[in-house]
C-alpha cells in the first residue's frame, strides 16, 4: 500500500496495478451486463472484452514474475494493445460503423514484431514510448469516433470525448517520460510527480469511462425510444403526436418573431378503392411513394409528418401564400404523374392550403381552416390545390373580414381534367 517516507507519498507500482485491474475487471462486467440488457448495442460487448483484456494486463504487471521479465512485459503489453485496440472497435461499432479487424490487430502486431528486433526488448525506454505511440494512436481514433457521430445529441458523449482526448494526451506523455516511468517501473515506484499525475489519470479513466459508456448507450436506448414514439412506422416521419408537438412551437415562434407559416393539409384521393382492390401493400407504397415525394421538396426547418390513414400535415416557415400554392401543385403534379408497379389507377392527391393568422393561432385552429380548404377541393373533382382566404384581424368598418368558413379557392388541375 501507498506509505509515507522521508516527507513524500510513495506509490507503489504493484498496489496501482492491482487497483487498476479491479477498476477495468468491474468496468468489463458492468459493459457486459449492459450488452446482456440489451443486445442491439454490440459496442458493449466489444468494450467489455475490452477492459477483460486491459484488467489482464494490469493482473500480469501487479503479480510477481512468474515468467522472465521480458516475457512479462511483452505478455502484459500484447494485451493492453489489444485492450485498446478493442475500445477503438467499440467506439466504431458504437456509431454503426464497419469494425476492420485488421486494424484492431495491428497495433499488437507491431509491438510483438519490435519484440524480434535484437535489443529492443531490454530497452525499457524504448518498449515504453511503442506502447505509449500504439494505445495513444487507438484512443484518439477512439475520439475520432466520438467527435463524428450519427446522434450528437447525446449528452454523455461530451464528457466521454474530452476524457478519451485528455486520456490521449496523457498517454502520450509518457513517451518524453519514458526514462523516468522506466526507472520507476525498475524501482517498483513511482519516482518524480510527474509520473504520479500520469499514473493517477490512467487509474481515474479507468474507473469513469466504462460508466460514461455505458450512460452513453443508456441514453441512446432512450433517445430511440422517444424517437419511435414520435415517427409514423410505415412512412418514418412525424406522426401525429409529433406534428402537433413540432407544429405548436413552430406556430409559436412564428407568431412571436412575426414570420409567415403555412400549413398544407393533404389528403390522398381514393384511397380506400385502392386499398381494396390492388391490396394493403400496394396501398403502402402508395404512402411511401407519397411521403418521399413530399420529403424531398420541403426544407431542414419545415415539419412533414402523417396525420392518420391517408391525410398528412406539412407546415412551412417563411414563405408566401404564393410560394405555399407553388409547393402544393409541384407535390400535386408530380403525384399524378408517378408510376407506380401494380396500380391500375394513378394515385393523386387533394390539398387545402391556410395561413397562420389571428383565427389559426393554434394547430387545431389552423387545421381547421385548411381542412375546410380540402373539403373544397375534394368536392371540386379532386387531384387539386384549394387555399383558404387570408383572415383580416382589426379591420376597419367598410372592410369585410373573412370567417375562417369563408373559402376563397384557387383550384389546379391537369389539362386533361380541366
Amino acid at each position: 500500500m501507498p506509505t509515507v517516507a522521508a516527507s513524500h507519498l510513495i506509490i507503489d507500482l504493484p498496489t496501482l496495478f492491482a487497483v487498476m485491474a479491479f477498476f477495468s475487471l468491474t468496468g468489463g462486467l458492468l459493459l457486459l451486463f449492459g450488452f446482456a440488457q440489451n443486445r442491439k448495442t454490440p459496442a458493449l460487448a466489444l468494450w467489455g472484452v475490452g477492459y477483460l483484456l486491459g484488467a489482464a494486463a494490469a493482473t500480469v504487471l501487479a503479480s510477481p514474475p512468474e515468467l522472465p521479465g521480458a516475457w512479462s512485459l511483452g505478455i502484459a503489453n500484447t494485451l493492453m494493445c489489444c485492450s485498446y485496440g478493442m475500445m477503438w472497435a467499440g467506439a466504431r461499432s458504437f456509431e454503426g460503423r464497419r469494425v476492420h479487424p485488421w486494424l484492431v490487430a495491428a497495433g499488437p502486431a507491431i509491438w510483438i514484431a519490435a519484440l524480434q528486433v535484437e535489443g529492443f526488448a531490454q530497452s525499457a525506454p524504448a518498449c515504453i514510448a511503442l506502447v505509449s505511440a500504439i494505445t495513444a494512436t487507438y484512443a484518439l481514433l477512439s475520439a475520432r469516433e466520438l467527435w463524428y457521430a450519427r446522434d450528437r445529441e447525446l449528452f454523455s458523449r461530451w464528457p466521454t470525448l474530452a476524457l478519451v482526448l485528455v486520456h490521449s494526451g496523457f498517454v502520450l506523455a509518457r513517451i518524453p517520460f519514458a526514462h523516468t516511468v522506466a526507472a520507476s517501473a525498475a524501482a517498483g515506484h513511482v519516482q518524480g510527480f510527474g509520473v504520479a499525475v500520469i499514473a493517477f489519470q490512467a487509474l481515474l479513466t479507468t474507473f469513469c469511462l466504462p460508466f460514461l459508456r455505458f450512460a452513453m448507450s443508456k441514453e441512446r436506448a432512450e433517445l430511440e425510444q422517444r424517437k419511435a414514439a414520435l415517427t409514423d412506422s410505415l412512412t418514418g416521419i412525424a406522426n401525429r403526436r409529433a406534428f402537433f408537438e413540432g407544429g405548436s412551437r413552430l406556430l409559436k415562434w412564428a407568431f412571436a418573431d412575426r414570420r409567415p407559416i403555412a400549413l398544407l393539409l393533404f389528403d390522398l384521393d381514393g384511397f380506400k378503392e385502392i386499398n381494396d382492390s390492388a391490396g394493403h401493400q400496394a396501398g403502402d407504397r402508395v404512402l411511401l411513394a407519397f411521403c418521399d415525394l413530399v420529403a424531398s421538396s420541403v426544407r431542414s426547418g419545415d415539419l412533414f409528418g402523417r396525420l392518420g390513414g391517408d391525410e398528412f400535415g406539412c407546415l412551412l416557415t417563411d414563405v408566401s401564400i404564393a410560394q405555399a400554392q407553388q409547393m402544393a401543385e409541384h407535390v400535386r403534379r408530380e403525384f399524378a404523374q408517378l408510376s407506380l408497379p401494380d396500380l391500375a389507377a394513378k394515385a393523386t392527391v387533394s390539398v387545402g392550403i391556410a395561413m397562420a393568422s389571428e383565427a389559426g393561432r393554434d394547430l387545431p385552429a389552423l387545421l381547421a381552416i385548411a381542412d375546410q380548404a380540402l373539403y373544397r377541393a375534394k368536392a371540386d373533382g379532386r387531384n387539386r390545390v384549394a387555399r383558404a382566404p387570408l383572415v383580416v384581424v382589426n379591420a376597419p368598418s367598410d372592410q369585410r373580414v373573412l370567417a375562417p368558413g369563408d373559402v376563397s379557392r384557387f383550384a389546379f388541375a391537369d389539362a386533361a381534367q380541366s
